[in-house]
């Protein structure tokens, strides 16, 4: 009887015990989403708070690139999500686990779309520089275009993911609201 009663006791407690991971593991994932659309939006918010311009379409595109590559990048991050692997198949159902999954995809991707820009801003710099430093007449040489050649398409595809994020909310709360 004592044995039995052991075990019941037992089970019980690591049933109490996996409980409180789970809701641990939803708490800090849900969190850590949080925080990185509150970052999102604060940046979004910065990035277009803005004076008028007076310039087409693909030229006020142009601008907001190299505004955007001006403006640090938010630090968000998915550690938690990362280091909660091992609980997110007892935590999460799969619908959720995608719409995590792909939340967090779409902020790397706005992180690459950023270094893009960056990369894309440089290399033009360092191209253009070179043949100024070395004293041949400007005007007589090419100059790289490739920012304002690539930046709109780049700046369209950033826009279009950030506002998606933005109208989607965090993946956690979505079907609550």
């Amino acid at each position: 009887m004592g044995l039995a009663s052991s075990e019941i006791s037992n089970l019980r407690r690591d049933r109490r015990s996996k409980r409180r991971k789970i809701n641990s593991t939803r708490t800090l994932i849900s969190l850590e989403n949080e925080r990185n659309m509150e970052l999102l939006k604060d940046f979004w918010f910065k990035l277009n708070k803005t004076e008028e311009f007076e310039a087409d379409d693909g030229e006020l595109k142009i601008i907001l690139a190299h505004r955007l590559i001006k403006m640090p990048m938010p630090s968000w991050n998915d550690l938690m999500w990362r280091k909660q692997a091992s609980f997110l198949p007892i935590t999460f159902s799969d619908k959720e686990i995608i719409a995590i999954s792909s939340f967090n995809n779409c902020l790397e991707l706005l992180k690459s779309i950023y270094s893009k820009l960056i990369d894309l801003d440089t290399k033009d710099r360092e191209y253009n520089s070179t043949y100024a430093s070395s004293g041949v007449k400007l005007s007589a040489l090419p100059r790289s275009n490739r920012f304002h050649e690539e930046a709109p398409g780049l700046w369209d595809e950033f826009e279009e993911i950030t506002i998606k994020i933005i109208e989607n909310g965090n993946p956690l709360t979505r079907d609550k609201k």
